[in-house]
């Protein structure tokens, strides 16, 4: 399958995901609901390293396997407290700008150079973010100032040097995507233990109470296949970073309508206009390339 439509299905059930995942941390403990999620991520993909389907890693390969682990957990930790506290028709437009952080890492640490259309695309995904900050106002204050936008943005981020990361150790080093899949569900596990036994369970009685739902499962299920799409297209040596980054984002089309109709949040005229400058943003960063 080509590299662009294992993109785009990775978008699709990432929007799905940013649903469950909505519906998951809302009103709940945050980093045991990304515990117990990371578990049954991993639980799901361990038939696939009892049966042998893996290849052999030294001990090198682990290590680099535990740094994105590392910076995946930390992203996850920032954008799902985000958005337990923020509209979801906002926090995953936020999210949607990735791409643009991947372009600036690219160009900042890689060497690349973005085309003209590429620094029209930016120019308007900055606007639009003007714009949706005047539209956030009335749900949250002062837009630039709220805790939560900002750790939405270090989320968003830290996923924009996972993109990289990815690009680095499935392109240059080989890594086999499923093999990626399997010990970064495995890692990723350890890494949310150590997170919730250290900052939550001894303050557990004073914050947000945690509740047990389903749709944990779901969360994990949606995001294996997600992350399945994903791994073998940027494996794909033809794969461009930046524009697979983009596809994804496009995701943001299914978090914003349910976000409007499934949670009932706020409707805006310049939530919509911000929302699709972000789109016609990002469509000019991939065209550009």
């Amino acid at each position: 399958m080509s590299w662009l439509l294992l993109a785009f299905a990775s978008a699709v059930f990432l929007g799905f995901y940013d649903l469950a995942k909505k519906k998951s941390v809302q009103d709940n403990a945050v980093r045991p609901v990304l515990l117990l999620c990371s578990v049954f991520y991993a639980l799901l993909m361990l038939p696939v390293l009892l049966t042998g389907h893996c290849e052999p890693l030294t001990f090198h390969d682990h290590f680099f396997l535990i740094g994105k682990s590392i910076i995946v957990g930390g992203s996850w930790l920032f954008t799902y407290s985000a958005i337990a506290h923020m509209p979801l028709s906002i926090s995953t437009t936020i999210r949607a700008l990735a791409p643009l952080f991947t372009i600036m890492i690219a160009v900042g640490f890689l060497g690349e150079r973005p085309q003209v259309m590429q620094w029209a695309g930016i120019a308007v995904c900055v606007c639009s973010y003007i714009g949706l900050s005047l539209a956030g106002r009335k749900e949250m204050g002062h837009f630039f100032s709220n805790g939560w936008v900002v750790a939405m943005v270090l989320g968003t981020i830290l996923a924009a040097c996972s993109g990289i990361y990815d690009k680095l150790i499935l392109q240059r080093m080989n890594f086999e995507p499923m093999t990626v899949q399997v010990w970064f569900s495995i890692y990723m596990c350890a890494v949310q233990f150590l997170t919730t036994m250290f900052t939550w369970y001894p303050t557990r009685k004073k914050t947000t109470p945690f509740q047990f739902r389903w749709s944990f499962l779901a969360v994990a299920a949606l995001l294996i296949i997600a992350d399945r799409c994903y791994f073998l297209a940027v494996s794909d040596s033809n794969a461009l970073i930046s524009i697979i980054t983009v596809l994804r984002r496009s995701s943001v089309f299914i978090s914003f309508l349910a976000g409007i109709l499934v949670f009932k949040e706020r409707k805006s005229k310049m939530k919509f206009v911000a929302m699709l400058g972000v789109v016609i943003g990002l469509c000019l960063i991939s065209l550009g390339r």
